[in-house]
């Protein structure tokens, strides 16, 4: 019996070319304002196949269950996995050391989880405009560009922006990634200020600088509800 599905399709005049999303179970098509719902349905039938492996293998990974923020819970960082380590003391900044994410608060806030998830925030966040920036000026001098200012922020549903003005935005989160992971983000929002679509000029960019971009923008797709807390 094959596996059955349903598909969202939402229409854009930003794009030139049709796409087609898996993400967290849900079916997404992106197309042009004016293609006809023939050429859609024909192209939900080609991909059929390839959706359902996308949600087969959506479904093999493991759900995210939601952070305590206590000792023993297991955080990622840079694609490794380190245990926390809440301490009581004065609060002090989260410390990487000896494998372990160390929390100094309190010992009356040691239970207090948006206290100790703040913490963690804070050392996650600077730690991502530390990498990012070094990584978006590496490649954007490679690539001759120049953005005009690069920010890191939370987003709920996307990895990073960039506009018609040059600004290049960053969600923190991508730091709990692997390295291969964050450059493929960071070619992806510098290719923006060279095509500021996804048309198939824009695909071809990023290709030319990462051949293998598919399977980071897929391990990007299939585990990016193992990184939201």
């Amino acid at each position: 019996m094959q596996l059955k599905f349903e598909v969202q399709v939402r229409r854009t005049n930003r794009r030139k070319t049709a796409a087609i999303q898996v993400q967290q179970g849900v079916v997404q098509v992106v197309v042009p304002q004016t293609l006809s719902q023939q050429a859609i349905d024909d192209l939900i039938a080609k991909k059929s196949n390839w959706i359902r492996q996308k949600l087969i293998l959506q479904q093999l990974v493991p759900v995210s269950k939601p952070k305590q923020f206590v000792s023993g819970e297991s955080f990622t960082y840079l694609g490794r996995n380190y245990r926390l380590k809440v301490l009581t003391g004065q609060l002090q900044p989260v410390k990487l050391k000896h494998g372990y994410l160390q929390v100094t608060v309190p010992a009356e806030q040691k239970s207090d989880y948006q206290l100790i998830r703040h913490q963690l925030r804070d050392w996650y966040l600077h730690r991502a405009i530390d990498k990012l920036e070094t990584k978006t000026i590496k490649y954007a001098k490679q690539m001759d560009l120049q953005p005009t200012q690069i920010k890191v922020k939370e987003y709920k549903s996307r990895w990073g922006s960039c506009n018609s003005r040059g600004q290049i935005s960053y969600n923190w989160k991508i730091i709990m990634t692997p390295h291969r992971i964050i450059d493929y983000v960071v070619i992806h929002e510098l290719c923006h200020l060279i095509h500021l679509n996804h048309s198939k000029e824009y695909w071809q960019q990023v290709r030319s600088m990462m051949p293998d971009y598919q399977d980071r923008r897929d391990w990007l797709k299939t585990n990016a509800g193992l990184l939201d807390w």
